[in-house]
């Protein structure tokens, strides 16, 4: 790789993980490790909590996929399936935290529309509960007396057992119907009074906006107070307290609603996933580029044209030497030049195959 791709590379790797820090500061922060927190002063009048915990394990987090990813591109790490495989799972941690601040700086009222939905849906799901016991009951109890009311409209008439008039069987079942109609009464009234305290609830319900995060918490606890009245007289235990969950969970279960999810949410999948992961998918997607071959050295020779003959024994020194003059016109014995030359004996060398061309 040329080194203006390699620097190129490495800038985009450098702000892919200064982003990917913030980004899982912020989650962490908000979420899972907001304290202890120390004060720093950017400006006057400006100061930031900055939670040292949450610090510590996003720098630790960013500088551990810089590391990795480095290690690939360097060479040292082989890219292949199990390599993106296994570094996406190393990367999740920090693409959850992407997520997270991603999607709430997307829709910046989420985690608020979220808390404050949450919190409604409950408690106007218990009051909707109670009022079709209520209901039931109060038709329950109406039904029980126009019962009794045509019993005895029935025996006056003598439709039943004895002849028209008023006896003894209209006395007992006149009886019957104003022992019945003072108890039927008196939950009757109950149910009424039940009915008025949902009003009161309603109209908590109707009336209270939210604008901040204490605005739920509030709104939570004037339902309470107000449906603690109601569920007494309707005679239903009052639902648990709602616990406002983290906006790190909050922002999985909006994601992976795919009953709900649209075109934002999967679009926030995609910008998480390639925050931490799209210098080294990219990287990945540059073609490998292929080594140039130098030519052979015997390619421009024909095939037919045998090769360098190669010399299997060759002689001693002493045979190949020419003699040797010695106070001008005297020449050397051969003993002599043995003493002053001695023959050179070559070391065995091992047998070489023959020399081929390469086609």
């Amino acid at each position: 790789m040329k080194s203006s791709h390699r620097f190129a590379i490495f800038i985009a790797m450098i702000l892919f993980t200064v982003v990917s820090i913030w980004t899982t500061y912020v989650s962490l922060r908000d979420s899972i490790l907001p304290k202890p927190t120390i004060p720093v002063t950017f400006a006057p009048g400006v100061v930031h909590e900055l939670s040292v915990f949450a610090l510590a394990l996003s720098v630790a987090i960013g500088l551990m996929l810089f590391a990795l990813k480095l290690s690939i591109i360097d060479g040292h790490k082989r890219l292949n399936i199990l390599g993106i495989l296994g570094l996406t799972i190393v990367a999740s941690i920090s693409i959850a935290f992407n997520m997270d601040v991603l999607y709430r700086t997307a829709d910046q009222q989420f985690f608020l529309n979220y808390s404050e939905q949450k919190v409604r849906t409950t408690y106007e799901d218990y009051l909707a509960s109670a009022q079709t016991k209520l209901n039931e009951r109060k038709q329950e109890l109406e039904k029980q007396v126009a019962k009794q009311e045509g019993e005895l409209e029935s025996e006056i008439k003598g439709l039943r057992k004895k002849p028209a008039g008023y006896g003894t069987e209209a006395k007992q079942e006149e009886y019957e119907l104003t022992l019945l109609s003072k108890t039927a009464q008196v939950e009757l009234q109950e149910i009424l009074a039940a009915e008025e305290k949902k009003k009161e609830v309603d109209a908590v319900l109707v009336q209270t906006s939210v604008a901040k995060l204490d605005d739920v918490t509030k709104l939570q606890d004037e339902l309470r107070v107000k449906i603690k009245d109601f569920a007494a007289l309707a005679g239903t235990p009052m639902p648990a307290a709602v616990k406002l969950e983290s906006p790190l969970f909050a922002v999985f279960q909006k994601l992976f609603n795919f009953r709900t999810a649209g075109p934002l949410e999967y679009l926030i999948l995609a910008l998480a996933f390639l925050l931490d992961l799209a210098d080294i998918v990219g990287y990945s997607l540059v073609p490998t580029q292929k080594e140039k071959k130098s030519p052979a050295i015997w390619a421009a020779v024909p095939e037919n044209l045998p090769g360098p003959e190669m010399i299997a024994q060759p002689k001693p020194m002493a045979m190949v030497m020419e003699p040797v003059a010695v106070n001008g016109d005297q020449m050397l014995m051969e003993s002599d030049q043995d003493e002053l030359f001695p023959a050179i004996t070559p070391s065995p060398r091992p047998r070489r195959k023959p020399f081929r061309f390469r086609r």
